[in-house]
């Protein structure tokens, strides 16, 4: 479960939004979630396991190609551009900076000092990433494990744009991503989920404020 109330998101489960459902301000929102996986059927541990591995690149799916209209004609987009592009730029930036993390400890490994690593890292980063839309062609690759695997990390949104049927995560194999869900203001707070199961913190100044109930 994740809440939204007061400018933070707050992650709980359903006992303790229950205790706290009838003092919350106007304009919280609750998000109930679920969480799939298929590698070790433990979420968090698939979570971890496919995001912070060390891959040769990573693509990021924005979505359909009707996710283009909201740099053009926002009023045609059939969900909310605000959102959706809160949602891909908050995962873009968060499989970015693990990527980068790994690819600098691996540049350590080498006997890079840290300046060079840190140089190594971001061009790294910028060679190997990528971003596509759903179109056939990505559907066809996502099929046959072109995209989505131990080499390739790959992430997929799917939004009210795409016909999602859920509010959820599920990592289908390794390398393989997907965050779904009915609206796109679902899909930031899943990806603030995400945040929280695997322990990721942004850099100071950049954190989204996402604060645990459970400590």
């Amino acid at each position: 479960m994740v809440l939204y109330s007061g400018g933070q998101f707050y992650i709980m489960n359903p006992a303790q939004y229950s205790q706290v459902q009838k003092s919350l301000p106007p304009g919280s929102k609750a998000f109930n979630i679920t969480l799939k996986s298929y590698i070790t059927g433990s979420p968090e541990v698939d979570l971890n396991l496919t995001l912070r591995g060390l891959y040769d690149r990573f693509v990021i799916v924005l979505g359909s190609p009707d996710v283009q209209e909201c740099k053009t004609n926002p009023n045609l987009y059939p969900g909310s551009c605000q959102f959706r592009t809160a949602a891909v730029t908050e995962i873009s930036a968060l499989v970015s900076s693990i990527f980068s993390m790994n690819y600098y400890l691996l540049a350590k490994s080498k006997g890079y000092d840290n300046a060079s690593a840190k140089e190594y890292a971001y061009e790294q980063t910028q060679l190997r990433h990528d971003v596509a839309y759903l179109s056939f062609w990505t559907k066809f690759e996502i099929g046959r494990g072109a995209l989505g695997n131990e080499k390739v990390l790959t992430v997929l949104l799917i939004g009210p744009a795409e016909g999602a049927k859920c509010n959820c995560v599920y990592i289908p194999r390794k390398g393989l991503l997907v965050i779904e869900g009915t609206t796109d203001e679902t899909l930031r707070a899943e990806i603030v989920l995400i945040e929280n199961i695997i322990g990721f913190r942004w850099p100071e100044g950049k954190n989204p404020e996402i604060v645990s109930a459970t400590g």
